[in-house]
């Protein structure tokens, strides 16, 4: 059986998520990094559809998901967004989330680092292709 690198980064961001660390679990309170990731996955993923990337806007719907159940029971509100006028926009949208994604990697607190590592390297690949 072959193992796919987005599968891998998947499996290593859930096993990251769910703290197999033997220690007890603990509700997340609001954590702004999550909240802006989760923001910018979903704005990512209306415009990403929107302009037809059907592909593309079910892996921000994933990430959406994922963030989602780790906020729990935390529920943050779904922001109206105008999607991208056309690919360009698209692409640079993603490149600053990307940007946004990779900085909370480097600098958060929680430990959460290899999720958001993962959604950075995603909205990259995503740039590159639309670009």
């Amino acid at each position: 059986m072959f193992t796919t690198r987005r599968g891998l980064l998947i499996g290593a961001a859930v096993l990251t998520a769910a703290g197999c660390t033997g220690q007890t679990g603990q509700i997340t309170t609001a954590d702004a990094d999550l909240t802006a990731a989760l923001r910018t996955a979903r704005a990512l993923a209306q415009g990403a559809e929107a302009l037809g990337y059907n592909e593309i806007a079910e892996d921000h719907r994933t990430h959406a998901a994922t963030l989602e159940r780790l906020l729990r029971p935390n529920a943050i509100a779904e922001d109206e967004t105008a999607a991208p006028a056309d690919a360009a926009a698209l692409a640079d949208a993603e490149t600053a989330g990307s940007a946004e994604a990779a900085e909370a990697c480097m600098t958060t607190e929680s430990d959460y680092a290899v999720l958001f590592g993962e959604i950075a390297a995603s909205r990259a690949a995503h740039a590159a292709v639309i670009a």
